[in-house]
């Protein structure tokens, strides 16, 4: 597995002017607004994990049929506020760190990340609604609520 990795990191490493398209050189004000979007990341984070076990921030759960999965909907704390704090974190950081590139390739990457997790985030309401449905039976109006706003 590691040559195979060794590689592709060579291969990379080989095409990386036209992945990363054009250096628009370093702009101290982009890096002064990416270290705030860096701080609301790194500030997310502590508030997900504290409601979150090693095990479920691992996705372990996900992987087990026989795993004790929770099922009850996380609306306490930061799941009160946002859905997926853990992808709002990685979006966020993601811009920060486009803008401390400052790299044509790395904006099209953060760009192109939105859809993606929007999807991914689509994709996880589905099943958390199924499951709770299979589960107990039934969902509430309460839980039916929290994925509409």
């Amino acid at each position: 597995m590691v040559p195979v990795l060794v590689l592709f990191g060579g291969l990379l490493f080989r095409a990386r002017g036209p992945l990363l398209g054009t250096d628009l050189g370093t702009n101290w004000t982009l890096v002064g607004v990416a270290l705030a979007f860096y701080a609301v990341s790194i500030s997310l984070e502590p508030l997900y994990r504290r409601q979150l076990s090693v095990m479920t921030l691992l996705g372990i759960p996900e992987l087990s049929r026989t795993s004790g999965r929770r099922d009850t909907l996380l609306t306490e704390g930061v799941y009160r506020l946002v859905r997926h704090p853990r992808y709002l974190s990685a979006a966020v950081g993601g811009i920060g760190y486009a803008l401390i590139v400052n790299y044509v390739g790395v904006y099209v990457v953060a760009l192109a990340a939105f859809p993606t997790l929007f999807a991914i985030a689509a994709l996880e309401e589905r099943e958390l609604i199924d499951r709770l449905e299979r589960n107990t039976g039934h969902i509430s109006e309460k839980c039916l609520d929290s994925f509409r706003d």
